[in-house]
């Protein structure tokens, strides 16, 4: 008797379905807001990429002196370009090579991030191009707070993009040191590669 009901227990199939839509139906949930969530970050890393380049590309055009003002309203364009409702940053660098080593010719860097030092070199070299005696380069270093909309296993990132490019119409990439304060903001950050950091001053980012 007791063998006769446990058979016909498991071949019953009555409301099946239902009890298989109730399993399934949260997992399909959490992977189309995983799918969500995981596409967004990358669309976003994607975006930001190419935000980088834009800038570096406007920069490697230029002929005539750039100002802190300048590099504050890059920094604009690229927190627009990426939608960005979080607090991005951007760092200008240009460096040189010297006989036997690289060194800064000068750093500006915007909403609180460091500029770099020539102590910072030894940090990016490895990322820097060959170049010959007297060449310079510009690079041009972004930074993205990036916040999940959803909780699905995904931490809060920061993607930061480095990109190198070459002054295209000029030698160099002549910046004003800021002295003027018409051209420097609140925020302002910049100075060349021989002085000391303040630890005041300078806070965020460096030698990514």
């Amino acid at each position: 008797m007791m063998k006769r009901l446990i058979r016909r227990y498991i071949r019953e199939d009555d409301a099946a379905v239902a009890f298989e839509a109730v399993i399934i139906t949260p997992i399909l949930a959490w992977l189309f807001v995983g799918s969500f969530v995981f596409f967004d970050a990358f669309r976003t890393y994607n975006t930001s990429l190419k935000a980088t380049y834009a800038v570096a590309d406007v920069l490697s055009r230029e002929t005539d002196w750039i100002y802190g003002s300048d590099i504050e309203g890059l920094a604009d364009v690229f927190q627009h370009i990426t939608r960005n409702v979080e607090q991005s940053s951007l760092r200008v660098t240009q460096i040189r090579r010297n006989t036997s080593e690289y060194r800064i010719d000068w750093s500006y860097a915007t909403d609180g991030t460091a500029r770099l030092f020539n102590s910072n070199i030894p940090a990016i070299q490895s990322q820097l191009p060959n170049m010959v005696f007297g060449e310079r380069i510009i690079v041009v270093e972004t930074f993205l707070p990036y916040r999940p909309a959803f909780n699905v296993g995904l931490r809060e990132l920061e993607f930061t993009n480095f990109t190198v490019t070459r002054p295209r119409f000029a030698g160099q990439l002549q910046f004003d040191d800021g002295s003027d304060p018409l051209y420097c903001g609140s925020s302002c950050n910049f100075g060349d590669g021989d002085e000391e950091p303040d630890p005041d001053t300078d806070s965020g980012p460096a030698g990514s």
